[in-house]
């Protein structure tokens, strides 16, 4: 099942904000058909006509956001919970101003529906919509302080400073996650164009420059034959290797026969060892190349230097060189 879901979103959505805003949206607008609906149908609350119209108004809104999701698309989902979002906030405050003014002022009902507020306020910002919570929190300052004018009950005066500061920071937080996820973005784009560049100049598919890499770098002789890796690469790519393989080949053939020719007395692996020397490889890379410890060609330099009457504390390097330039 989760792996269904990972397939869809992927599938769907149109970038990065839109996973979190299909979750959120998918999650919240069935949720409020539940709790509203049961409402409706006397499960909890009051059961006066404008609390009830009120549930009523966010079944009918939930219901519609769905439908047209369903029918518009993800692509235009920034839109949907836009409009879904304003919609709530708006009727969840008709309900607040229509409590207060019957003079129904219960510090829990009044805490709940404020509460249901924020909680808007909240779903705003971390769908990445900071304008639609911006609008929210200026909907429930302005509310709250009406709920306070009109009947001139501390209550409100409190909640408003609590929730008012609350929202307020909620829609600060939600600028600031839109800016960074922005930027995020930006710098994923540029990766992929790059990756894309990369491909062109190469024309060669993603996986296929993969294998390449995988098979040039790798540290030990059985994994540069893997048949899968190279099953990947098409028959032009694998005669270019080839090709460039031969030419390295033959050039290191000709480093040899010179390097012979100059030190006559040295095996044929420490003549190799002196021409990555000449080269200004390490130790530890010319391990690599040669496929043997650093241990062993530590030794092989060594024994190079008494071959060529050479102190031990010598560049060898220079030395070789000296001896090419002679």
């Amino acid at each position: 099942m989760n792996n269904r879901l990972h397939t869809y979103f992927d599938r769907t959505r149109v970038g990065r904000r839109d996973y979190f805003r299909q979750l959120i949206f998918l999650t919240f607008a069935p949720i409020s058909i539940l709790l509203f609906g049961l409402h409706l149908f006397g499960s909890y609350g009051l059961t006066n006509k404008p609390a009830l119209a009120c549930s009523a108004c966010y079944v009918v809104v939930s219901a519609v956001a769905l439908i047209v999701y369903i029918v518009k698309g993800p692509k235009k989902l920034k839109y949907i919970m836009s409009a879904f979002l304003l919609s709530l906030i708006i009727i969840q405050n008709v309900r607040l101003l229509l409590l207060a003014s019957m003079g129904l002022h219960d510090p829990m009902l009044t805490t709940v529906n404020i509460t249901v507020c924020y909680i808007l306020v909240l779903i705003a910002s971390i769908s990445i919509l900071p304008r639609i919570s911006l609008v929210c929190t200026c909907i429930n300052i302005i509310s709250m302080f009406l709920c306070h004018y009109i009947t001139d009950n501390s209550m409100y005066g409190q909640l408003l400073v609590i929730f008012g500061f609350t929202s307020v920071a909620t829609t600060v937080f939600g600028f600031v996650a839109n800016k960074l996820l922005h930027e995020q973005q930006m710098e994923l784009d540029d990766y992929a164009n790059t990756i894309d560049q990369v491909l062109n100049v190469f024309n060669m598919r993603k996986n296929e420059l993969l294998a390449l890499l995988k098979l040039a770098k790798a540290q030990d002789t059985a994994a540069v034959y893997n048949k899968e890796l190279m099953a990947q690469l098409d028959k032009k790519t694998l005669h270019n290797i080839i090709k460039v393989a031969n030419q390295i080949e033959h050039m290191q053939a000709c480093q040899r026969k010179d390097m012979h020719e100059r030190f006559p007395m040295l095996t044929p692996t420490e003549l190799d060892v002196c021409r990555l020397v000449e080269q200004g490889l390490a130790i530890n890379d010319i391990s690599k190349v040669l496929g043997k410890s650093a241990s062993n060609v530590s030794t092989v330099r060594g024994n190079i230097r008494k071959k060529l009457g050479l102190a031990q504390d010598a560049d060898l390097r220079r030395a070789l060189l000296d001896y090419k330039n002679v």
